[in-house]
């Protein structure tokens, strides 16, 4: 809490969140401000005094480590190799690409596109016609099933 009247709806709920095991903590505030009051309040309680946000991560953890992992539905091409991925969307949407193309998207060299590229065929993403490649519609129902192009 920041800044909170003595009645607030602020101390309220760092009240309740106390009451159910919660950290709640408080930057004091200057001592004749009403809306320090609440803020004051709470750290006369068991509210835990802070002052920048190195203090709030040794009490809580680092958010990254508090977050859900996100989870969602495992897509084929979520199990590929990172070069194999790179060089999947480096493919034009429609049409074809020469290797040349692909490897100049993908970040890569001529001869690892390609190579990519034979391991991304038989898994049903590529299809190659004459000198050009081109994703195979289970290909881009994958590449586009996560809301867009990689």
């Amino acid at each position: 809490m920041v800044e909170a009247a003595y009645r607030s709806g602020a101390l309220a709920t760092a009240r309740a969140a106390q009451e159910l095991g919660r950290f709640a903590m408080g930057v004091p505030g200057p001592a004749t401000s009403a809306l320090s009051a609440g803020v004051h309040e709470l750290l006369r309680g068991d509210g835990a005094l802070v002052t920048d946000a190195a203090e709030i991560v040794e009490l809580v953890g680092d958010m990254g480590e508090l977050a859900p992992e996100r989870r969602g539905p495992v897509l084929p091409r979520d199990l590929l190799a990172p070069g194999a991925a790179r060089v999947l969307a480096a493919l034009p949407a429609r049409g074809r690409a020469t290797a040349r193309d692909i490897a100049v998207g993908a970040g890569t060299t001529e001869d690892d596109a390609v190579g990519r590229l034979y391991e991304l065929q038989p898994l049903g993403f590529v299809e190659r016609h004459g000198d050009g490649w081109q994703l195979t519609r289970q290909a881009f129902g994958s590449v586009f099933a996560t809301g867009g192009e990689s």
